[in-house]
C-alpha cells in the first residue's frame, strides 16, 4: 500500500492495518525465537562428540572409516626366518598315471622295454562331475492266495509319493540357504551348475519349509532346555516380514540356544517363551522388557556400559565415568584370573571392587551424561557384578549378539521374509543350527541326521 492510500484510509481502516501488521509481527518473531533454540540446539550438538561404535551400542558399520596412512615397516612380508613350511598330507591314491619316456629326447631310441627308475610323485585332488541319481519307487499289489484280500505295498519312507526330492538334497539346501545365506535364485544356479539338478525357487521354498518341519520335535526340545536352564542370556533385533517390522528374538540356556520371530517387542514375548520357568540369572542389555523378565538375579551388559562410558568421557571429559570404566575392566581382568587365585585372594579383590563402586556411586556429579549413568548404577547396583559371584555367568551379552548376527546377515541378502511360514521356518532352523555350535556339533550333519530319509543309490 502506498503513501496517498494511507492518507486515504479511514481511521477504523488504519487500526485494522496495524492490528494485521502486528499479528504478522508476532508470527515471525515467534518463528525467530524457534529457529534461535533451533540453532542452539544444533551448537550444542556439533559440541558434543559423535556417537561410535566404540563409544555407544551403534554398530561398527555405521562409523566412518578413515583411510590407514602407510606405515613404513622393516619387517618383510611372507615367511619368518626359521619358519617350517607346510603342505598338504598325501592321500592313498584312487587314480595312479605312471609317466613313462616312449622314446630318447636326444636320439630317439624306442625306451618303452628300457628299465625305469621312480624319480618322484607328485597328487592332485580333484572332484569328479556330480550328477543327480534318479530313484524310482514301483508300488504292488496282490490277492492274498489264503484269504483272498486284496494287499497294497506301501511306499518307504523318503519315497512318498508327494515327495520329488531326497533328504540330501533337502538338507544341502536348508544349510546353504540358512547357515551360509545363500539367496534362493544363487541356490538354483548353484544345483544346476554344480550338481546338474534343475530346481525352482519354489521348490527351494518348500524344501526349507519340510526340512524346518522335521526340525520342529528337536526346536521344541531345545526351547524346554532353554526353560530349564539357571542362565539365560536374551537379546532382540529387527526382522522384516512381509513388509512389515518384527523381531527376532533369542535366547540362549545352558547347552541350547532358541530363536523365535515375533510381532512385538514386549515382555510378553518373555513371558510366552519362558512360561513359569524362572532361571538364577537373566544376563541382558538394559531393554526395559529384558529388565522385567523374571529371574532370582541379573547381569546386565557391561560391554554396553563400557561404551556408553566412554561416550560421557568423549563428551564432558568426564573423571568419574574414567574411573567408573576403569573399575569395570578391572572386574573383568579379575574375573580372567579367577583360577589363578585362591579364593580368598579373589573374595579380597571382588569386595574391594564392590567398595570402589559404592564409593563411586555416591559421589556428587555436575556434568549431565555422567550424572544420568550413575542414576542408571544406582537403579541396577546389584546387577553390575553378578558374574563375579557365578563363574559360569558372562559379564556381557555378547552371545546373544553373536547369536543374531547370522540372521542379521540373513536379513540384509534376502531383504526379509516374504511370510509368517518363512519367518518361523528361518527361527526353527537357526535354533538347531546354533545349539549345535553350541555344543561343538557341526550344524550340516545334525540336519542329516534330523532329515535322514535312507535312500537306496546305486554303488
Amino acid at each position: 500500500m502506498d503513501r496517498s492510500k494511507l492518507e486515504r484510509a479511514s481511521r477504523s481502516d488504519l487500526v485494522e492495518l496495524i492490528l494485521q501488521m502486528d499479528e504478522a509481527f508476532q508470527s515471525l518473531l515467534e518463528s525467530h525465537h524457534k529457529v534461535l533454540g533451533r540453532v542452539q540446539e544444533l551448537e550444542e550438538a556439533e559440541k558434543k562428540p559423535k556417537k561410535t561404535s566404540k563409544n555407544s551400542s551403534s554398530r561398527p558399520s555405521s562409523d566412518r572409516k578413515a583411510s590407514r596412512p602407510k606405515v613404513k615397516t622393516l619387517n618383510k612380508k611372507g615367511a619368518k626366518p626359521g619358519h617350517v613350511g607346510k603342505s598338504r598330507t598325501r592321500s592313498e591314491p584312487d587314480v595312479t598315471i605312471e609317466c613313462k619316456l616312449e622314446a630318447c629326447t636326444d636320439c630317439g631310441t624306442d625306451l618303452r622295454e628300457a628299465s625305469h627308475q621312480e624319480l618322484g610323485r607328485s597328487q592332485v585332488v580333484e572332484i569328479p562331475p556330480v550328477q543327480p541319481v534318479v530313484v524310482e519307487a514301483i508300488r504292488y499289489g496282490c490277492k492274498c492266495p489264503k484269504c483272498g484280500q486284496e494287499q497294497e505295498a506301501s511306499y518307504p519312507e523318503g519315497l512318498e509319493r508327494e515327495r520329488v526330492f531326497g533328504s540330501r538334497i533337502e538338507t544341502t539346501a536348508a544349510y546353504l540357504h540358512e547357515v551360509h545365506h545363500v539367496s534362493y535364485n544363487r541356490l538354483k544356479t548353484l544345483f544346476e551348475l554344480l550338481f546338474g539338478l534343475g530346481i525352482s525357487n519354489g521348490a527351494l521354498v518348500n524344501i526349507v519349509q519340510r526340512v524346518a518341519a522335521k526340525l520342529g520335535p528337536e526346536a521344541e526340545k531345545i526351547l524346554a532346555e532353554v526353560r530349564a536352564s539357571q542362565i539365560v542370556q536374551s537379546d532382540e533385533t529387527g526382522a522384516r516380514v512381509n513388509g512389515k517390522n518384527q523381531w527376532q528374538w533369542v535366547f540362549i540356556g545352558d547347552s541350547a540356544t532358541y530363536h523365535v520371530v515375533a510381532d512385538s517387542r514386549s515382555a510378553q514375548v518373555i513371558k510366552d517363551v519362558m512360561g513359569d520357568s524362572v532361571p538364577l540369572v537373566w544376563v541382558s542389555d538394559l531393554f526395559s522388557a529384558q529388565c522385567v523378565a523374571a529371574s532370582r538375579l541379573r547381569q546386565i551388559c557391561l560391554a554396553h556400559q563400557i561404551r556408553d562410558l566412554q561416550f560421557a568421557i568423549d563428551a564432558e571429559c568426564s573423571v568419574w565415568a574414567y574411573q567408573f570404566q576403569s573399575l569395570l575392566l578391572r572386574a573383568q581382568r579379575l574375573n580372567k584370573r579367577r583360577d589363578e587365585l585362591s579364593l580368598a585372594q579373589f573374595h579380597a579383590s571382588t569386595f574391594q571392587i564392590e567398595q570402589d563402586c559404592n564409593h563411586l556411586l555416591l559421589q556428587p556429579l555436575d556434568g549431565a551424561e555422567e550424572a544420568r549413568l550413575q542414576r542408571r548404577y544406582l537403579k541396577h547396583r546389584q546387577s553390575i557384578f553378578t558374574f563375579l559371584y557365578y563363574s559360569a555367568v558372562p559379564p556381557d551379552n555378547n552371545a546373544s549378539e553373536r547369536a543374531l548376527r547370522n540372521s542379521v546377515i540373513q536379513r540384509k541378502v534376502s531383504g526379509g521374509f516374504r511370510s509368517d511360514n518363512g519367518a518361523k521356518a528361518h527361527a526353527t532352523i537357526a535354533s538347531v543350527v546354533d545349539t549345535a555350535k553350541q555344543n561343538q556339533q557341526e550344524p550340516f550333519d545334525v540336519i542329516s541326521r534330523l532329515n535322514s530319509n535312507p535312500i537306496p543309490l546305486p554303488a
